[in-house]
């Protein structure tokens, strides 16, 4: 235990000595073989893209994979609120990035994201009779602030690991001037349902996706 601690030590004193660099500061391996990018915003995110790792001239330390992972505990909350906000398509490089073959493996760590105390997690998926792909998400929040709306950058795989498809969506839109419907510290909710087009079901068995929140709008 003293070894871990002293190794992860070493990481955040690496973090403070690098103040100049504008994102990555460095990475390391946990013990389940996943490899965490460090970045100097204090935060950190798993690298899982073939050219993330094809440019790394950092050092891995191994870690325990309790030390990266966090979660919120919250209570739960049946309410849900109705979002409206249409999915936006994001153009995509011809030379589109294939997820790691260590990404594919640990696929179910990149069904969740964290961000400002809020965790975004994937729900569940179904599919109607034109062939559209709908996504449901769920939402945790451990933050004292109130959320009115949360964007979310959904990628989609193939089985493959190559990328078929980003879509950036308001994972919770609150209705206005209803503060029962804010994102609030200790509840858990389910968004909408998020219906993708151009996905082939028969390309999606793994269910292979990753998930990134972006921009939030909270209220005190």
């Amino acid at each position: 235990m003293y070894n871990t601690l002293r190794t992860f030590a070493s990481v955040v004193l690496l973090v403070f000595a690098l103040p100049a660099l504008a994102d990555e500061v460095g990475r390391v391996t946990l013990e389940n073989g996943a490899t965490v990018k460090l970045n100097d915003d204090f935060t950190w995110e798993y690298v899982i893209l073939e050219s993330q790792t094809q440019d790394s001239t950092v050092t891995a330390v191994t870690l325990p994979a309790t030390i990266a992972a966090t979660s919120a505990a919250v209570a739960t909350d049946d309410s849900t609120v109705a979002n409206t906000a249409p999915a936006v398509p994001t153009t995509l490089p011809a030379n589109a990035d294939n997820l790691t073959s260590n990404a594919i493996a640990q696929a179910a760590l990149l069904k969740s994201t964290g961000k400002s105390g809020v965790k975004v997690s994937f729900f569940n998926e179904q599919w109607d009779d034109d062939g559209r792909l709908g996504l449901t998400f769920e939402l945790s929040s451990n933050s004292t602030e109130h959320y009115v709306m949360i964007e979310l950058e959904i990628s989609l795989f193939a089985d493959s690991g190559a990328l078929i498809k980003k879509e950036t969506v308001n994972v919770w839109q609150a209705v206005f001037r209803m503060p029962d419907s804010y994102l609030r510290k200790g509840q858990t909710r389910e968004s909408r349902v998020f219906w993708i087009e151009g996905i082939d079901k028969a390309q999606w068995t793994k269910q292979l996706m990753s998930l990134k929140m972006k921009e939030m709008d909270s209220r005190m």
